[in-house]
């Protein structure tokens, strides 16, 4: 510390430095420095390496130190003056030189991190400099960002009423328990294995809020708040087991996901890897439990009975949700600290992050960085975790952006890209001006080398290749909908008369081929109307013959005339009860459910009786915003992705309509016309697809992707701008 000159005014000092001139004055430090005696010091030993760790029980900060750095702190002990420090260090190790001022650099060090013992005055003083300096680091951090995936709030200080419940607990975490625990979790494994299709379903709707009413929203988060905390008490119970403190559970939200955390930093001081390990799995552990006995309520209850429900959405949350998210190494809850624990690095995120951002800077950007000296087993760690890690970050960021241009795409769509980038580079912008920061530090190290004659004509080619990448047509211009597949067309069966089904022949997704028949149906007027042309053509016969036997031809001409007629309207007859024996007259496939139930009813003239799509092609209406309309040409190429179908389907657009979807309604005379809307207008363009094999089934959803024309990168960034000045600035 520098001191104020003698007669100096402290109250005239420069804004920050009042404080730092009243501890020069009255806050003299001790000349024999000694580490504080309520400092928590623990030998660990992670791959082989010895790791002093060094909890400062003021601020709960956590030092690391490897076993040369200790034989010198640890001298530091409040007997020795610096030269005797710096005397007894190369007395221990002669063949270790040191000098004065690396002695004073720990010293000053060990102040910094607050280990050092320190007198009344010199605490009180370091709070008030802490107090002056409160603001200015707080506007730094603000100016440096944040890390929005991990947003953290803190609730309580558990310390002392896990003391005092510790003991009733522990229980839970003996062998026997362990061992029945984990059984009864495979049976609830089981459970939900076998049940798979209503789990999945029903996790799916848990999450869907905006569908849900106010009461469901509301017992959504009292569970998941019940289960949260059980699952942090799990944690600190299980430090203080082993002899640690907890000082901090709260709320937390990572990647925008509601949850909450517990600090069990003091887990980094046990010497055993098994010990930490237990502390990162249990929250595992209990929720595990909390399942199985919520999976057997769930099978025991009454399906329609409140107790039925809680626990069903209590498996699913400590379920499902654990293994997709608690588990996950690549975010930085307990399966990452499980992960780093069993491979004994801490900080497995951080170091693979920086050996990987050191050796892109190092072997790609040949930038004059050092790459740390790590044992080829780290090496394999950390480029196998920084990849995924890295590439999961990616996925993440990739989800928020469009989950931030969707929302403002339905509110503002003409503001939907600038409210998006703004809100992206708010959201990263640590990340943003690290990518700048190595952009500058990258030109500045080169700046001389691409000026050079040597490298001019590379760069040009460079510069050449950028162009052609940007000003070339080289993909064409895409538009995505969201598609549901129809058939291209359908038959309606109906009944040719009133009439009684007596027989389906054919059930909902049977292929039929043209003539086969579908449905038997009886008339019984035309039945009766049959018989009655039948006996009457008899009794014509009858009289024809008995007139030609006693030669009246006259008599005999007659009757034969209407024996004709009758055999007339006997065939049609026999062609109207063909009629009730209800055919298809094309090859396609039954759209109608349930055709059995329709046996033994009575059916009017006319009523459908089922539908029969000819499904060798399908359809799908794509809509299309009117400021993406001009993309479209005609027989544009569609390629669509179908939920139940394994590989893409390729189409074709046939057909755009020639008016919005929603078209407003024609004004009454005498009034204004309805004002334009806001959201701009939906065109419909039908997409067909082949479906020789049939393997496209009516109502499959999915997302279809029309081609457009061809256009170069430039060309949709000028077009963009355009619309947009046309459409809103202008």
């Amino acid at each position: 510390m520098s001191a104020s000159p003698p007669g100096r005014l402290l109250s005239a000092t420069r804004p920050g430095e009042g404080a730092a001139a009243l501890a020069a004055r009255h806050g003299v430090a001790s000349d024999r420095p000694a580490i504080r005696s309520d400092a928590v010091i623990r030998r660990v030993v992670l791959l082989g390496e010895i790791t002093w760790v060094v909890k400062n029980p003021e601020t709960t900060k956590y030092y690391n130190f490897d076993d040369a750095e200790w034989g010198l702190c640890q001298l530091f002990d409040g007997t020795r003056t610096l030269a005797e420090i710096l005397a007894d260090y190369q007395a221990q190790f002669p063949k270790e030189k040191i000098e004065m001022s690396l002695v004073r650099e720990y010293e000053e060090m060990l102040r910094e991190m607050g280990l050092i013992e320190q007198s009344a005055a010199e605490r009180n003083l370091k709070l008030l400099a802490n107090a002056r300096t409160a603001r200015q680091r707080a506007a730094e951090a603000k100016a440096e960002g944040f890390n929005p995936f991990f947003l953290l709030f803190h609730v309580l200080d558990p310390n002392r009423f896990l003391n005092r419940t510790a003991k009733y607990v522990r229980w839970i975490w003996t062998p026997p328990v362990v061992t029945a625990a984990l059984a009864f979790a495979g049976w609830a494994l089981g459970v939900i294995l076998v049940n798979w299709d209503a789990v999945w379903g029903g996790t799916k709707l848990l999450y869907a809020l905006t569908s849900k009413p106010f009461i469901d929203v509301v017992q959504f988060f009292f569970i998941l708040t019940f289960i949260g905390c059980i699952h942090e008490f799990a944690h600190a119970y299980t430090v203080k087991f082993y002899g640690g403190d907890v000082h901090d559970i709260g709320i937390a939200l990572f990647y925008f996901t509601p949850a909450f955390y517990c600090d069990t930093t003091d887990s980094v001081l046990f010497p055993s890897k098994w010990h930490r390990l237990w502390v990162t799995t249990a929250g595992i552990y209990i929720e595990a439990i909390m399942c199985s006995f919520a999976t057997l309520a769930w099978v025991i209850s009454y399906p329609d009975t409140l107790v039925h429900e809680i626990a069903f959405k209590t498996m699913l949350f400590t379920g499902v949700s654990t293994v997709f998210f608690n588990i996950n190494p690549l975010i930085k809850i307990d399966g990452y600290y499980a992960l780093s624990s069993v491979l004994e690095i801490p900080d497995l995120r951080e170091e693979s992050f920086r050996y990987i951002g050191a050796c892109f800077q190092r072997y790609v950007l040949r930038l004059p960085v050092e790459v740390p000296q790590v044992s080829r087993r780290k090496r394999r760690i950390y480029w196998i975790f920084g990849s995924l890690a890295l590439a999961w970050v990616a996925v993440v960021m990739r989800f928020i952006a469009g989950l931030f241009f969707n929302l403002y795409n339905h509110f503002f769509p003409d503001w939907a890209v600038v409210l998006a980038t703004v809100t992206l580079y708010r959201l990263f912008r640590k990340r943003v001006r690290l990518v700048t920061r190595t952009a500058h530090l990258f030109y500045l190290d080169k700046k001389e080398l691409l000026m050079s004659n040597r490298v001019r004509a590379a760069l040009i080619a460079g510069v050449a290749a950028v162009a052609l990448i940007v000003f070339v047509p080289w993909s064409r211009r895409t538009l995505r909908s969201s598609a549901v597949l129809r058939p291209m067309t359908t038959i309606r069966l109906e009944a040719p008369e009133d009439a009684v089904v007596t027989r389906a022949l054919a059930q909902e997704g049977d292929r039929i081929r043209p003539g086969e028949p579908v449905f038997q149906l009886v008339s019984a007027a035309a039945a009766e109307e049959t018989k009655r042309l039948a006996s009457e053509r008899e009794r014509m016969a009858r009289e024809a013959s008995r007139n030609r036997q006693i030669a009246e031809a006259s008599q005999v001409f007659a009757y034969e005339r209407r024996g004709a007629s009758l055999d007339a309207a006997l065939k049609s007859g026999l062609a109207r009860e063909e009629r009730l024996l209800v055919k298809s007259p094309a090859e396609g496939r039954i759209l109608t459910p349930y055709l059995s139930d329709l046996e033994g009813q009575s059916v009017p003239a006319g009523t459908l009786l089922a539908e029969v799509a000819n499904d060798r092609q399908m359809a799908a209406e794509l809509t299309v915003s009117e400021r993406l309309l001009d993309d479209l040409v005609p027989n544009a190429p569609v390629t669509a992705l179908f939920r139940g179908h394994p590989a893409p389907v390729h189409g074709t657009i046939v057909s755009v309509s020639a008016a919005a979807a929603a078209q407003p309604r024609t004004s009454a005379p005498g009034t204004d016309p309805a004002a334009p809307r806001l959201l701009p207008e939906q065109f419909i363009a039908l997409a067909v697809f082949d479906n020789a094999d049939g393997s496209l089934v009516t109502g499959m959803r999915g997302y279809a992707k029309i081609y457009g024309a061809r256009a170069s990168f430039a060309g949709r960034v000028g077009r963009v701008l355009k619309r947009w000045i046309q459409s809103v600035a202008w």
